[in-house]
């Protein structure tokens, strides 16, 4: 009796197999099962990850700097062709169009003959802006070269001199002045760690250093160009494969709200860069002329930079004016240098006022204080490219907002009716 009772316990604690492959036969059974070793996996990740945060962060942030190094001919590329997309058009619609304005009625060989002038229209959009690039810097260096080596190279280096002197002296009579703070002391490390950096940078292994960088970066400019070509010579091509990649993986409502708001971006994207490079332009031809007027050397080079910063809101305009401020200080005194800053003043009110609503306008419709927020927070991650790229941004991260806010309100307007 008790050996059929040590028989019958020992069965009970033997495994079923009927029971495990019914378990493993349940569908719901596995469902369950590898969600909680997924959730189990998912922990013990997020454990490691926080435990190993610095070691993870910068194995993450090394992997993918390593991957947007690679893709950066692609990134070159992409906004090359979506800033010059538009005059490719304009070339191919005013110009090649109206040469060869007659199309064959044979299918293929009007489809060669579309191919053809598209292919020529981009071309001759790159060599005229090749063209123009090369009229520019060969105009700054003649510029550059004719007035340091013809006009005042002596006599520039004379005034920095005397000024440096001068200044340096008021300066050590300043410091005499001042209750032992350890200010000097300060500015004495500044100074070293200023000298450190130069003698870094301008060393045989620094200059190997920028080089190479230098080379770098020409090589992904070529291969960025050649991938613009080629985006913009098949642009209907690649629209097509990107409609047909959303139709198979989304749903067609789906599909139609990313192409509606893809377009929004666009629009914001498109009116706020182009009217900002139109904008920049604008104020480096004015400022080249109020510098010419005030007879500041190196006036059209100064107003140019002056230009190119005004594309970065609020911080722009006093980056673009440093420069010129001080050559104005080294070269003529306190009393041009606040000249300088007075007809900076002047250019900046007149493009705020005047040029800037009329050519840029309200294309991002952000409040100033909005504005103030994204590109400070964008320039301290990300730099100049941030500062510049902030306010599009945020002005399409707010139209996609109220567009899902206006969606959202029509559903529950149409489920109210019903």
């Amino acid at each position: 009796m008790e050996e059929n009772r040590g028989d019958s316990s020992q069965r009970k604690k033997e495994p079923n197999p009927s029971r495990i492959r019914e378990f493993f036969s349940d569908w719901r059974y596995l469902k369950v099962s590898f969600y909680v070793a997924f959730t189990a996996a998912l922990l013990y990740i997020l454990y490691f990850t926080i435990k190993n945060i610095d070691t993870v962060a910068g194995t993450v942030g090394g992997v993918l700097g390593n991957i947007l190094s690679a893709l950066s001919p692609l990134f070159v590329g992409l906004i090359l062709a979506y800033l010059i997309s538009p005059l490719v058009e304009l070339v191919d619609r005013h110009l090649i169009s109206r040469i060869w304005s007659k199309l064959p009625t044979n299918p293929v060989k009007r489809e060669k003959r579309i191919h053809f002038r598209r292919t020529l229209s981009i071309i001759l959009t790159f060599v005229m802006i090749l063209f123009a690039a090369f009229l520019i810097i060969y105009a700054f260096a003649f510029l550059i070269v004719g007035r340091l080596f013809y006009d005042s190279l002596s006599g520039m280096l004379e005034s920095i001199a005397f000024y440096f002197s001068q200044y340096e002296q008021a300066f050590r009579d300043f410091m005499t002045k001042l209750p032992d703070s350890g200010l000097e002391e300060q500015v004495e490390n500044l100074f070293n760690d200023i000298a450190l950096w130069v003698s870094d940078h301008f060393s045989a292994t620094g200059v190997i250093r920028a080089l190479t960088g230098i080379g770098v970066s020409l090589m992904n400019t070529v291969l960025g160009i050649v991938v613009a070509i080629y985006l913009i010579k098949d642009k209907v091509f690649f629209q097509g494969l990107w409609h047909s990649f959303l139709d198979s993986v989304t749903s067609r409502k789906l599909a139609q709200s990313v192409g509606a708001t893809l377009n929004d971006v666009d629009k914001v994207f498109s009116r706020f860069l182009r009217g900002q490079l139109l904008d920049a332009l604008i104020v480096a031809i004015f400022s080249s002329v109020v510098l010419t007027i005030i007879d500041l050397d190196f006036a059209v080079l100064l107003g140019v930079f002056a230009g190119l910063t005004n594309v970065i809101p609020y911080f722009g305009p006093v980056f673009g004016a440093i420069p010129a401020v001080l050559v104005a200080l080294l070269t003529g005194g306190i009393s041009k240098a606040l000249i300088t800053i007075a007809a900076f003043v002047v250019i900046q009110q007149v493009d705020s006022n005047i040029i800037y609503p009329r050519v840029v306008g309200s294309s991002t419709g952000l409040h100033p204080v909005f504005v103030l927020l994204s590109v400070t927070f964008a320039g301290y991650f990300w730099g100049i490219v941030g500062m510049v790229l902030a306010v599009p941004i945020t002005g399409c991260i707010k139209l996609i907002v109220i567009r899902k806010t206006e969606a959202r309100k029509a559903r529950e307007a149409g489920s109210i009716r019903q």
